[in-house]
């Protein structure tokens, strides 16, 4: 009976190795390099290169500089204002920080309509990203958020780690 089956076993690991063998030989084959043949002008290359000019149904933009990432909400605000405008209105304000190294700024609440909503966020400084700043908290200017509304409303509300401010629109 254990013959048998040592016999099973030993007649299955060599069919392994035969469908292996056979699966490497034909892929080796088949991943042999072909001579191609070569590509491009059979003359000297030109000194200046011409290239057609892409197909693009948008116009060529630069892109603007990336956002930093943020850190997190801010801990707390102050003075916040949001004064109207011919256009719309803008909030301005202080946030408390981390440390020195984190600036802050409004970013709009896109699962909200209305009434608007905003998170103050802390994010590190572009200028100090190699630097090890010490963890002191620090009040800081946020940047102003300039919003374009046909009817601003009465209030905004700005979200920091302490809670919900509700800010009238002055």
């Amino acid at each position: 009976m254990q013959r048998t089956r040592f016999a099973a076993a030993l007649a299955g690991t060599a069919a392994l190795f035969a469908v292996v063998g056979a699966v490497g030989v034909s892929a080796q084959t088949t991943m042999a390099p072909t001579p191609a043949s070569p590509v491009g002008p059979t003359s000297a290359p030109s000194t200046t290169a011409t290239y057609a000019p892409m197909s693009t149904s948008l116009p060529a933009t630069k892109p603007g500089p990336a956002m930093p990432p943020t850190v997190g909400l801010a801990l707390d605000a102050r003075a916040l204002r949001a004064r109207r405008t011919p256009t719309g209105y803008t909030l301005t304000g202080q946030a408390l920080v981390r440390d020195a190294c984190t600036a802050a700024r409004f970013d709009r609440v896109l699962g909200t309509i209305f009434p608007p909503q905003f998170n103050l966020d802390q994010f590190r400084r572009p200028g100090t990203l190699g630097l090890l700043c010490i963890q002191r908290l620090t009040w800081v200017t946020a940047a102003p958020k300039s919003v374009v509304s046909a009817a601003p409303p009465h209030w905004v509300t700005v979200r920091t780690q302490k809670g919900f401010l509700r800010v009238p629109v002055r």
